[in-house]
């Protein structure tokens, strides 16, 4: 029989006032009343909900056996039922919503391989997943989604196109270019990413990235992305390949997110902008640019990291790593490229491969600190102090890295040396007030890489019969710098300044840390050089004082000093020479 025309364009006006209250005049809506246009679409899409009602049945009484207009009636429904039931989810009124969605999905499944059915059944389905996800249902979301993403793979298998309810409303002999295929991929991309946030809930990683490249990738290839968002999203991915050491698919990801901004740099200022606007968009641009490049500095030091890692592992652990790589060696290439970027010229700037020389590693170090200078450019300490001394503190894992692979002792100690004087500027930049747990990280490295120092010139020394005056004042100067940052650890964490207490509210990591401190501090004690019996038994007595309470915590805190086998057995070993070692230099000094 076919709908009138005239009916179509009733249904049509109805429908496009509703959306123009949500899509626009909502924008406008105060904040004394927020939902305000969202209540009038609302009551516009329960009217014309009302008239398809009525009219279905008005046809299903007709046509017993149904037909072509039951059908076209079923799905406009099911497509204002899904409009309704958003909105009230929107009004944060979910059991209105959840039962207008199951509605819409109710209506559809029996037809959902049609082309008037796909769209608003996977549309229902995606919004019905946030209903749940708001109830922590990810496992029921996760189930809603993948049954409608295996619908989509099989409505696509059957070569139909799919129908928006902008189609339905124009009459056969009107049909201007069909908008369904476009809406459906949209939706299908936004199942995508829906569902790569309730693997994410369930704790499974692997899955949730598969599925935001996935998404991604989509955006990409149907041009539905904003290149800043995209370009964020994409770095961000990266750094779960990061953390896999999947370094070849995290290097194509930050090489897609770098690509897309600078495209982005060449057409995001137009004409049409008034000053204010272009002032916003390039503040946004190197913001963002700064994030992606923090994020490729993140790659270049976990692969120093790693790499460095690699080198001091046994075979057991090697072997291990070997056979985690060989699984994703076999996934293709499709699983997590961008195909329809060229990428070529960006990966080749850096190795995806792991640094086994000191000149794989300067590479490696100096692309590094182009990167990071980029970030810092736009984080300043005076606007943005975490920020900023988070990538100070990138710069100095940096030098600790790249002195593993210094052959030459002398670098080593430069190097060493450098990367201490960015936490101790940092340190003196910083209020411990405002920023203790920066200062505590620059503390603790700071004392790390003055002991790596001192060994270094400890080394130099043994090698000679007689060490000059210059060469033990050094090493006594690395000493008491070591020794000073890591008595600002130990002390910031102290119940009272004159206590010997620990706080109570330390975790297992920052327990297991204080221990490292103190056997730190007891081990560089230890290695003072002193010209006078009395200096040095003063040096002797604080080493044991420090390995005393060592000892004590590790005794307090069993869980934290697990990890301490070898240190607790040299303490205890020590704990019993050092008392020896005294009654000598006492000896000496009577």
């Amino acid at each position: 029989m076919g709908i009138a025309k005239e009916t179509l364009s009733d249904y049509k006006e109805l429908y496009e006032k509703a959306n123009k209250l949500v899509e626009e005049e909502s924008r406008g809506d105060p904040p004394t009343d927020p939902f305000r246009s969202h209540y009038k679409a609302r009551d516009v899409l329960k009217d014309l909900k009302k008239q398809l009602e009525d009219q279905l049945v008005s046809i299903q009484a007709s046509e017993e056996d149904g037909g072509k207009d039951d059908l076209c009636y079923k799905c406009m429904l099911a497509f204002i039922c899904r409009d309704l039931g958003r909105i009230y989810v929107y009004t944060e009124e979910l059991s209105e919503g959840e039962t207008l969605l199951n509605r819409c999905i109710e209506l559809t499944d029996p037809v959902k391989q049609c082309a008037e059915g796909i769209i608003p059944y996977l549309g229902a389905i995606n919004e019905l997943s946030l209903v749940f996800a708001t109830r922590q249902e990810y496992r029921k979301a996760a189930d809603m989604l993948i049954k409608a993403e295996k619908n989509y793979e099989d409505f696509k298998a059957n070569g139909v196109g799919a129908l928006a309810i902008t189609d339905l409303f124009s009459p056969p002999d009107e049909a201007e270019a069909a908008s369904g295929p476009t809406e459906l991929e949209k939706l299908y991309t936004l199942c995508c990413f829906y569902l790569a946030q309730m693997y994410g809930h369930l704790g499974e990683p692997e899955k949730s990235a598969s599925c935001c490249h996935r998404t991604l990738r989509r955006q990409l290839q149907y041009k539905s992305y904003d290149a800043i968002d995209f370009a964020l999203n994409t770095a961000t991915l990266s750094q779960f390949y990061i953390g896999e050491e999947r370094f070849k698919e995290a290097r194509h990801h930050l090489a897609a997110a770098t690509l897309v901004m600078a495209e982005y740099e060449v057409t995001m200022l137009t004409p049409d902008m008034s000053e204010q606007q272009r002032q916003d968009a390039t503040e946004t641009f190197k913001h963002r640019y700064a994030d992606v490049a923090r994020c490729w500095a993140k790659y270049g030091l976990y692969l120093l990291q790693t790499s460095k890692s690699r080198l001091l592992k046994d075979d057991d652990e090697e072997a291990q790593k070997l056979d985690k790589a060989a699984q994703h060696l076999r996934l293709t290439e499709e699983d997590f490229r961008f195909p329809d970027l060229d990428l070529t010229a960006c990966e080749n700037r850096i190795s995806c491969d792991y640094c086994l020389t000191f000149d794989d590693a300067k590479l490696v170090f100096h692309f590094v600190n182009e990167w990071l200078d980029i970030a810092k450019d736009y984080y300043k300490a005076e606007t943005e102090a975490t920020e900023y001394s988070k990538i100070m503190q990138d710069y100095a894992e940096a030098y600790e890295h790249i002195a593993f692979f210094e052959e030459n002792p002398d670098n080593q100690a430069k190097m060493q040396k450098r990367r201490a004087k960015y936490l101790e500027d940092l340190i003196d930049l910083l209020d411990p007030i405002f920023y203790m747990k920066i200062c505590r990280e620059c503390w603790y490295g700071a004392g790390t890489a003055h002991a790596a120092v001192l060994d270094v010139r400890l080394d130099i020394i043994r090698e000679k019969p007689t060490p000059s005056a210059d060469e033990i004042k050094k090493v006594n100067q690395s000493c008491m710098r070591a020794i000073k940052h890591f008595e600002s650890y130990v002390k910031s964490y102290l119940a009272a300044p004159n206590s010997e207490e620990w706080r109570t509210s330390m975790d297992v990591e920052e327990q297991r840390t204080m221990l490292y401190a103190h056997f730190h501090i007891g081990r560089i004690y230890y290695k003072l050089i002193s010209a006078h019996p009395l200096q040095q038994l003063e040096h002797l007595n604080s080493c044991h004082t420090y390995y005393k309470r060592f000892i004590s915590g590790c005794e307090l805190y069993k869980e934290a000093a697990e990890p301490l086998h070898g240190e607790i057995g040299v303490v205890r070993e020590m704990l019993e020479l050092l008392p020896l070692k005294m009654t000598t230099v006492k000896a000496r000094l009577s």
